[in-house]
């Protein structure tokens, strides 16, 4: 398993789109180190976890994973794989392996780059355990978000370009549920706003808001707010289980795929 890991990094990293991704990491931080006034490490955190993570890491994430799981049937070295012979689940494994570590690697670079321009602009980096923990735990979470929207590009077995276009509208889907009122304030149960990825992290993400001089609207939706969160072992444990149940399908349909 581990030379599988490692084989799949390595055919990542030959890939120029692996190094343009790990670039959009300083493309929110520095943005709103110019735009926002007060540049505490609270508020450059979410940023990188809310805007990096949501709208730049996420599509990325997809289109990366399109990339893994084609590589082999462009290249045409899959009969070889499949002849030493590779089991096709370890294979998937591994691919999705690579794919929570750069999740996890993205969102931790970005809290660097967001880190260091706290400390430059003279800032104090308060809560930088609690900021750091929060965005390595968004990572793993945001990496489960993207099974669904993987299984339904694996199972199209499409051009880049249908799996950009797929990932597009993921993105673009999950930012509207998560203005809505009808699906972020559902207390959770047996209903559909209970297994949606996205609004699901943004409702254990908010709870850790810094109320800190906010505006009384702020304050009053944040009250108001307060009864949707989801506490740390719910959020992990449903889109753990999303996760296993997407996986599982992913091989079950790239196996049949690979005959």
């Amino acid at each position: 398993m581990l030379k599988l890991l490692v084989c799949e990094f390595w055919k990542l990293k030959r890939k120029k789109l692996f190094y343009i991704s790990f670039l959009t990491t300083f493309i929110m931080p520095i943005a709103y180190a110019v735009i926002l006034s007060e540049r505490s490490l609270d508020n450059m955190a979410s940023v990188v976890r809310e805007e990096n993570g949501f709208l730049l890491l996420l599509p990325l994430s997809v289109v990366l994973a399109a990339n893994l799981f084609f590589g082999e049937h462009d290249d045409d070295t899959l009969k070889n794989l499949l002849c030493i012979p590779v089991a096709g689940g370890r294979l998937v494994m591994a691919k999705m392996t690579v794919l929570l570590l750069f999740d996890v690697g993205y969102l931790l670079a970005s809290y660097i780059v967001g880190l260091l321009l706290v400390l430059f602009s003279g800032g104090v980096p308060a809560g930088w355990q609690k900021e750091l923990a929060l965005t390595f735990g968004t990572g793993i979470l945001l990496w489960a978000a993207s099974m669904p929207c993987i299984l339904l590009v694996v199972w199209a077995n499409r051009s880049y370009i249908i799996s950009v276009i797929i990932a597009f509208a993921y993105t673009v889907l999950s930012y509207i549920l998560q203005i809505s009122d009808s699906i972020m304030m559902v207390p959770l149960g047996c209903n559909a706003q209970t297994f949606l990825p996205m609004p699901l992290i943004k409702r254990w993400l908010y709870q850790y808001h810094s109320m800190e001089g906010v505006s009384e609207e702020a304050l009053a939706f944040y009250q108001r707010f307060q009864p949707y969160f989801v506490r740390t072992p719910v959020i992990f444990g449903i889109l753990g289980l999303e996760a296993v149940v997407c996986t599982a399908l992913i091989i079950r349909v790239w196996r049949r795929q690979s005959v």
